[in-house]
């Protein structure tokens, strides 16, 4: 269990946990009966209560869950170099979850590794799902065009990324204004760090082993967005205009397949769009809860 919980607050989700073969996938969740039904999935490296800020005001409009993927977090789902291999584990995994929160469609959300997997979910199983929110999916061409030295290049730098802490303040002060973290608010970083530190033999680990990382990094898919094609419910993709995981190439083909599908790009947010506009994503969400 972490060393470090979240102080409580009205608006602060419950955890819970789903049996799911071969462990258990771990979720926080703000509960509202009666309410749609959002499932969200992280980007790689992350955990589910990074995006706590993003949901809380959500909570009394939707019934929203929030999953740690597994090797994530709290989820003790079994992890290898060849699990990770194209993201479909992540897919199942979604799929299984659904399968298990709710008898009705849901409304599939991710970010980045999670955003891509819910494309694959809502292509594999359209019938579970009422509409899709994709923020910066990663979405590489199916010709080279940099994509594998791009992965290659992030998967060398999560293999490298240090592993243990001895407490929480040093790795806050190791994280705060650098690198990916530079534009996030101290609270999500916060977030990120209560969500993803575990303690053990009196220090502090990363939930999500670095080797993990690199794994999924270097496993991920090309050439996803023509299972667009599949997904039959109203869609949106919310872009940055910094650093975007999604190639305007994949795009295009998706604009094509689905015209009717909203494509949002927002001026000057990065691939950490979540953290930076969380107001936009919170905005997004409520409109497809509401036509679907």
């Amino acid at each position: 269990m972490p060393l470090v919980t979240a102080p409580p607050t009205a608006n602060d989700p419950r955890r819970a946990a789903m049996a799911l073969g071969d462990g258990c996938l771990s979720c926080i969740e703000w509960q509202h009966a009666g309410a749609p039904t959002v499932v969200f999935a992280h980007a790689n490296g992350f955990n589910a209560l990074t995006y706590r800020i993003l949901f809380a005001p959500l909570g009394t409009s939707l019934h929203v869950v929030a999953c740690d993927l597994r090797g994530h977090g709290f989820s003790t789902l079994a992890t290898g170099a060849d699990l990770a291999k194209n993201w479909t584990v992540f897919r199942d995994d979604m799929l299984g979850a659904i399968a298990q929160l709710s008898s009705e469609p849901v409304l599939l959300a991710g970010h980045s590794l999670g955003a891509t997997s819910s494309l694959m979910a809502a292509a594999q199983a359209p019938k579970r799902v009422r509409s899709v929110l994709l923020i910066e999916p990663v979405l590489i061409p199916p010709l080279r065009g940099g994509g594998e030295q791009n992965a290659s290049d992030l998967a060398t730098r999560a293999k490298r990324r240090r592993n243990m802490f001895p407490s929480f303040e040093a790795a806050f002060s190791a994280y705060r204004g650098r690198g990916i973290f530079a534009s996030w608010p101290d609270e999500v970083l916060a977030d990120y760090l209560r969500g993803g530190l575990i303690e053990t033999d009196g220090s502090l680990r990363l939930a999500c082993a670095p080797q993990w990382e690199a794994a999924i990094f270097r496993g991920a898919p090309h050439d996803t967005a023509p299972l667009a094609s599949a997904v039959t419910c109203p869609m949106t993709i919310i872009v940055g205009t910094r650093n975007s995981a999604a190639s305007e190439q994949q795009l295009s083909v998706i604009r094509k397949l689905r015209p009717d599908a909203r494509i949002l790009v927002v001026e000057g947010a990065s691939h950490f769009l979540p953290m930076e506009r969380p107001d936009i994503v919170r905005e997004e969400l409520l409109r497809l809860a509401e036509k679907a």
